[in-house]
């Protein structure tokens, strides 16, 4: 995990209280943050961009500027830091203000909901059609008022930057603007470009020669011109970084102002036109991203963090190209109630007083009934499930206070049958000169369902809080899993045989949970002269080393998906020649066959695939 350094001066100055050394550790560390130590690191002040680097002590440095890549640096003073390793579950204490708050809740220095008043900018952003399948949605506010010197400025910057790495997955999910708002002429528009549509300077400017290309955050070299969408992606260090979010799309996004005035290419690179500096003191900020929930987050995490930095937010208002009309940022309190008793089953001790542990770590908390109703402050982007309160419960009673106590039994682990069935069933396709993938057991309807050509069940284990639109709900089958992967491989060497022993999961009544889980194997062959054939010889030899006979029966043609009708099979079991696994009666196991082209196209697959999926809890 990356690790931050935060000025310990600024810390204890927003804290309002003066602490020891080991007072601040130990704080931040019940906290939950993983502390490092304390160092001292020198500033150096770049002359050309203005932005501030930090060396710690005895780390190698090159003279540079790690922003734009020049040598023109002025040393301005050292100070002592404070080195955390950041918590991902918590991007707001990714930077002083936020950690300020949370430590002044904790020490009992400031309880209860933060309160943060925002008034109306008048500004908007007009989002124009063309959006749609780029990234389609946009949030912003207006910051007034902030005084930026060296560590504010730093501040801003590392927020920013931390923040692209937790909420917004590289920028992938989220990514973030900043302007100085007294060069621009509001109102704003938000619009889809061609790759040569526009041109406009790019922060820092563009490299000068071939030498300057892919070489990271900046060469030194560069020159103030304005250059096209398409070379931006292909020259400018910060282009070439994140081309693959860009690169196959045929058009742009672009925010611009009434003037037409660019402000950014989201999410590469803002305009040297709009670029903050120690003189700036109003501030337009923004995030874009495909991913509503997640930009969301992020402004409301921003907002207050330079709230607490001493600034005015005002809000802007966002129009949709369907006419719909959004006041961003939204810093009301989300509402919630949670089961005293609940809490402290899980914890293990009684709390007298829940409601005054909840308001030190900054929730709204009454109690009503043995129920607590909760506030959750808009910038507490971790809690989806009341665990995640029940664990600020016991971070705020201190688990240095709860006494360690013995289980109550003592037992023997041993092997699930299922794992060893599994761990024999992986052998053998190893064994087969298959390799096995790992793939992640959330996805989304229209990757899970759609692209095989099946309809969207309409009941399936969906998430009730997805934290993202790609992760809605739990995988019924592997196939997928077995195609996406075969799709960014499809320049390697054919042909390619993999397998996937993995949970699926469904529906049952039966189940305390309401959900069943069974574990299934699934394997697929792609290369020029696959077919049928080959997916039935890996299943015999499978079936032949586990014990197993097994059936054929062909599919009906209305029946096939993902399969090519003719081309596949329902698998069967045979009791007679499976006596080790006492299997009453003949049973529906799997299914095998060639991948229909249609949906092998939708994957991006060019080459010929073949595959089978069996449900190796069946056997048991």
């Amino acid at each position: 995990m990356p690790v931050v350094s935060i000025a310990t001066a600024t810390l204890k100055r927003l804290i309002g209280k003066s602490l020891g050394k080991d007072e601040l550790v130990a704080a931040l560390e019940q906290l939950g943050n993983d502390v490092e130590g304390t160092a001292s690191v020198t500033a150096f002040r770049c002359n050309k961009c203005g932005h501030v680097t930090e060396v710690l002590e005895r780390a190698d440095f090159n003279n540079t500027c790690e922003w734009c890549g020049s040598k023109a640096l002025v040393e301005t003073g050292t100070s002592e830091v404070i080195r955390i390793s950041l918590l991902p579950v918590r991007p707001d204490m990714f930077d002083a203000a936020g950690l300020a708050r949370a430590l002044r809740g904790y020490l009992g220095i400031e309880t209860g909901l933060p309160v943060y008043r925002i008034e109306p900018s008048g500004f908007k952003v007009t989002v124009q059609p063309g959006l749609e399948s780029i990234r389609p949605y946009i949030v912003a506010c207006v910051v007034r008022g902030l005084v930026m010197d060296d560590e504010t400025v730093k501040t801003v910057m590392k927020m920013q930057e931390n923040l692209h790495w937790a909420l917004g997955r590289n920028r992938r999910r989220a990514s973030i603007g900043v302007y100085d708002l007294d060069t621009v002429e509001p109102d704003f528009e938000y619009s889809a470009i061609a790759p040569d549509g526009v041109s406009f300077v790019p922060l820092f400017g563009m490299p000068i020669g071939e030498g300057a290309r892919g070489q990271g955050l900046g060469t030194g070299d560069s020159e103030m011109r304005a250059a096209t969408p398409r070379e931006i992606l292909e020259n400018h260090p910060k282009g070439v970084g994140y081309k693959h979010l860009l690169e196959k799309l045929d058009r742009y996004p672009l925010l611009s102002d009434s003037n037409g005035k660019v402000l950014s290419m989201p999410p590469i690179i803002n305009s040297e036109d709009t670029r903050v500096t120690q003189k700036t003191r109003n501030l337009f900020v923004d995030v874009t991203g495909p991913d509503k929930n997640a930009i969301e987050k992020t402004i409301a995490v921003i907002a207050c963090g330079l709230a607490d930095l001493g600034a005015r937010v005002e809000t802007v208002q966002v129009v949709y190209p369907d006419g719909t009309k959004e006041v961003t940022p939204n810093l009301k309190p989300r509402l919630r109630t949670i089961d005293q008793q609940a809490a402290e089953r899980l914890i293990g001790v009684e709390v007298p007083d829940m409601t005054k542990l909840l308001e030190r770590m900054r929730y709204g908390a009454k109690s009503e009934a043995g129920a607590i109703m909760l506030q959750i402050p808009s910038y507490r982007a971790d809690i989806m499930h009341d665990y995640d309160v029940f664990e600020d419960v016991a971070i705020a009673y201190g688990y240095h206070r709860i006494t360690p106590r013995l289980v109550p039994s003592m037992t023997v682990g041993s092997h699930q049958p299922i794992e060893e069935l599994s761990t024999i069933a992986r052998r053998v396709m190893t064994g087969l000169g298959f390799l096995e993938i790992m793939t992640p057991a959330l996805t989304n309807g229209a990757e899970h369902y759609e692209k095989l050509g099946l309809p969207v069940p309409a009941h399936h284990v969906r998430l009730a809080n997805p934290i993202s639109v790609e992760q809605t709900l739990a995988r019924e089958q592997l196939v997928t899993g077995l195609l996406s992967t075969l799709r960014v491989n499809t320049t390697r060497e054919m042909p390619q045989q993999i397998f996937e022993a993995g949970d699926c999961f469904e529906l049952s009544e039966e189940m305390e949970t309401g959900v069943h889980t069974r574990r299934k194997l699934a394997a697929a062959i792609a290369g020029p002269r696959v077919g049928y054939t080959d997916a039935k010889q890996m299943l015999d030899a499978l079936s032949r080393e586990l014990g197993l006979g097994l059936r054929f029966v062909g599919m009906d043609k209305d029946k096939s998906a993902p399969f090519i009708g003719g081309r596949c099979a329902v698998v069967f079991t045979s009791p007679a020649q499976s006596a080790i696994y006492n299997l009453q009666s003949e049973m529906p196991w799997g299914v095998l066959g060639e991948v229909h082209p249609e949906v092998l196209g939708r994957f991006g697959i060019l080459q010929p695939t073949a595959l089978y999926e069996v449900d190796l809890s069946a056997l048991l």
